[in-house]
């Protein structure tokens, strides 16, 4: 179920979709729980008004017949992109730079770490899978606790325990603490990018929504961030990686300063929204858990924080009605939307309704439902390409590092430096595929494209390797980081479209869960694969990143349309 963003089910701006952020929402629950269980999609003139469209105007839409705004979406453009939301989109970015930042230090420090323990290939990938996990588990309980308790405690919560293992993980006395610890660390980190990208979605008006998309500008920065640090820290406080005598671990701890420096890093970001800002609880969350009170005081806070205390002193409790305007029925299923429950009476009540006790029955029906022959085939290509790119995409990143050792003719340095260019190939890739996808190419072509020029880099990485070209490797590196992001870009904008909103939240729920398995199972098949040969895993790479094409390529470009052709002719409404 959609949730309160239902309204815009039928608005046919919404069935191009450039964002590269809706992705992670997915949390894989159930979406019977508020918004950060499930993926949340906007139209898209939200993200890239037309042309003749007023950006500074809030009021745009109000003298539109067809404006399906609830009185709360209302509210919230009329308090407009103030000094409030640019503050939360900043800090906000903080947790997607942690995500993607720690992703890249595991990586960084993985063949360090196993100078340093011993590892052999065969199991040194479990490093990276433990944090996988960790990262899985953290999506669903960060997003089922920000729908239980709010979204304030995850929002700040979620960055102190990334700090906290993080620094713990330095200090790690063996391989298997060190695993434990990151799987841990992987828990709090994997919440950040849900719960904090739910939050702002939550505070920012209509037409400004296309910002959201900086978010993956912050995402692109972590790593690149991660790489910079690992480059001044690493190389000076490590052993030779050719070295012919046993590595000596206390000359080898290089790794463990980037962990703790990481970790601080992390500190002062917590420290920042806690100390900098006073966040207040999500207004469109307290509607829903049945507190419209509360929502009004939020929004009067964030008005005059804006400097608009007039405004805040005319806001009135209608003005927080999340009510729907009606929507042609699109099945025959009884479904009662969530934006009608809470928007009166008591709060006990609405959170039994919104949390029922058979919450596992449903979701078991909710799983049957993607299922049915009408989504089956579409359910099952959108997961094969959600996992086989994640398989890929992690197998070949988390690798890089030590890939980049076999050559055995570069230093430490060198090779961070690599790993750096690779990082900053990535940086365009969101808003590459952003533009892409309004081009003839569409999304299907593009996406498929992309991924496809993924796994021609790979070859191209292997090539460049063997010749011992280091601007090859370079170009090939830079190639990867830029058709990879811009891969997910493509994939995180369409996949929510792809399916009619009373199976949206569960089939990408379950598209975002099989991507942390794919991630999971990478790192120990590839350092299965390492011990035949060092270009196993990146041609298992390639392979896998044109099975995924292949599964987007058996999609049709119009089946991003949130399956609106399809309740066209189950319903009869037309166009």
């Amino acid at each position: 179920m959609d949730l309160s963003w239902s309204k815009w089910e039928e608005d046919p701006n919404r069935t191009k979709l450039p964002s590269v952020v809706m992705a992670p929402f997915a949390c894989g629950g159930s979406g019977d729980v508020l918004l950060s269980s499930t993926f949340i999609t906007m139209p898209a003139s939200a993200y890239f008004p037309a042309s003749d469209a007023d950006d500074d105007g809030e009021h745009l839409l109000d003298d539109r017949d067809d404006d399906l705004r609830t009185q709360l979406d209302k509210t919230i453009d009329r308090i407009g992109m103030g000094s409030y939301q640019w503050t939360l989109l900043c800090l906000c970015g903080f947790g997607w730079m942690a995500d993607n930042m720690w992703l890249q230090a595991v990586a960084i420090v993985l063949p360090r770490v196993q100078q340093h323990y011993s590892v052999p290939d065969n199991y040194i990938g479990v490093v990276s899978s433990a944090m996988f996990a960790g990262m899985m588990l953290g999506a669903i309980g960060w997003g089922t606790c920000s729908d239980l308790v709010g979204r304030s405690a995850a929002f700040n919560a979620t960055l102190f325990f990334t700090a906290l293992f993080g620094v713990l993980a330095a200090f790690s006395y063996s391989y298997t603490s060190l695993c434990i610890l990151l799987f841990f660390l992987g828990t709090a980190v994997g919440g950040s990018m849900p719960t904090d990208g739910t939050l702002i979605l939550e505070h920012m008006p209509q037409q400004k929504l296309h910002l959201v998309t900086g978010l993956s500008l912050f995402f692109s920065l972590g790593s690149v961030l991660a790489a910079i640090f690992g480059l001044v820290l690493v190389p000076p406080n490590s052993c030779a990686p050719s070295a012919t005598t046993p590595c000596n671990p206390a000359e080898n701890n290089g790794w463990k300063h980037l962990l703790a420096a990481l970790g601080v890093l992390t500190l002062a970001m917590f420290i920042a929204r806690i100390v900098f800002f006073r966040l207040h609880e999500s207004p469109r969350y307290l509607v829903h858990a049945g507190r419209p009170a509360e929502a009004l005081e939020a929004l009067q806070l964030i008005a005059r924080f804006n400097g608009a205390p007039a405004l805040a002193g005319e806001l009135g409790l209608a003005d927080v009605d999340d009510t729907a305007k009606a929507m042609p029925p699109q099945d025959d299923e009884d479904e009662v939307p969530y934006h009608t429950i809470g928007s009166g009476g008591g709060g006990a009540a609405s959170r039994k309704e919104v949390h029922p006790t058979h919450w596992m029955h449903r979701g078991l029906a909710r799983v049957r439902m993607v299922l049915v022959p009408e989504w089956r085939r579409t359910s099952m290509l959108v997961w094969g390409a959600w996992c086989g790119m994640a398989l890929a995409y992690t197998m070949f990143n988390v690798f890089l590092p030590k890939l980049l050792e076999y050559s055995g003719t570069k230093s430490i340095s060198e090779e961070l430096v690599d790993v750096l260019v690779y990082t900053l190939g990535g940086c365009p890739g969101a808003l590459v595929g952003a533009r892409l996808i309004r081009t003839p190419l569409g999304r299907r072509w593009s996406l498929a494209g992309s991924t496809l020029l993924t796994a021609a880099f790979c070859v191209l990485f292997v090539w460049a390797q063997s010749a011992e070209l280091s601007w090859a490797v370079r170009v090939s590196a830079i190639g990867v980081g830029l058709t990879s992001t811009t891969m997910w870009a493509i994939l995180y904008g369409w996949t929510p479209e792809i399916f009619a909103t009373k199976v949206r939240g569960t089939a990408c729920g379950i598209a975002s869960a099989l991507s942390r398995i794919g991630g999971m199972t990478a790192p120990i098949l590839g350092g299965i694969l390492l011990v035949f040969s060092r270009a196993a895993p990146v041609y298992t790479s390639m392979f896998t990143f044109v099975f995924a094409a292949g599964c987007v390529l058996m999609l049709s470009e119009d089946e991003g349309e949130g399956g609106r052709s399809r309740t066209v002719r189950r319903t009869g409404v037309g166009h």
